[in-house]
């Protein structure tokens, strides 16, 4: 991501890919596992001249889209997507997605970087600090990197071009079906102070509808990361 946020301005529509990286991070600076071999770790940089702003938010869901029907693809029978941009395997996190939007000379660019767990080693996975799994074990081979970024790059692709023409209201019910939130609680995180609250639904607009479960009110919430509930 850093790499792409540098590209010059004129650069267009660029995927940067990496073997590896030294400062991999995920979503509220937390450190993201980026070993050598085995991980799949890019960022496309899209200039957002031409697409409606309130868009943007949109693009992680249908990246997150992508890798399930990926995932479904070969032959993963386990696949759920935690909102707004987590897949999990099994239980497991194997994927993760962080968009920025900066401005370089006054211009929108998105960036969205992705990281998936495609056949790193289990050692490499110690101490993440949540259960953790790759694609290779969910399907029950070993899979290759390359391929797995061309084909995730296409789905993707056919992905965007529905949500740039179509909103997100042609992908929600696709992305409720892997949706593992709705009637569970959830501490809330991110969007002023933590509160308990149920998922009743992702909408539309791919925003929750969400029920406090101190004040029993029924809000709309854009942002921020559901936590497990331990109470």
């Amino acid at each position: 991501m850093s790499v792409a946020r540098e590209l010059p301005q004129d650069s267009g529509m660029v995927t940067v890919v990496a073997q590896s990286q030294t400062r991999g991070r995920g979503r509220f600076e937390r450190v993201w596992v980026s070993p050598p071999k085995g991980g799949l770790y890019l960022t496309v940089r899209m200039p957002w001249d031409t697409r409606p702003l309130a868009q943007a938010p949109l693009v992680s869901l249908g990246c997150a889209l992508a890798l399930a029907r990926l995932c479904r693809e070969l032959g993963i029978g386990s696949v759920s997507l935690k909102w707004p941009n987590d897949l999990i395997l099994s239980g497991g996190k194997a994927a993760g997605i962080l968009a920025e939007m900066i401005h370089p000379q006054g211009v929108p660019v998105l960036l969205v970087g992705v990281g998936i767990d495609v056949d790193l080693p289990g050692s490499s996975l110690e101490g993440v600090g949540q259960p953790t799994t790759t694609l290779s074990r969910q399907a029950g081979r070993t899979l290759d990197c390359e391929c797995i970024l061309e084909r995730f790059l296409q789905l993707w692709s056919e992905v965007d071009r529905a949500l740039e023409s179509d909103g997100f209201a042609c992908l929600v019910e696709e992305f409720r079906s892997f949706s593992d939130v709705e009637g569970r609680t959830f501490r809330l995180a991110g969007t002023g102070p933590t509160r308990r609250i149920r998922v009743r639904s992702v909408q539309d607009d791919g925003s929750l509808e969400v029920e406090s479960l101190s004040s029993g009110e029924v809000i709309t919430v854009y942002g921020g990361e559901l936590l497990p509930d331990a109470t």
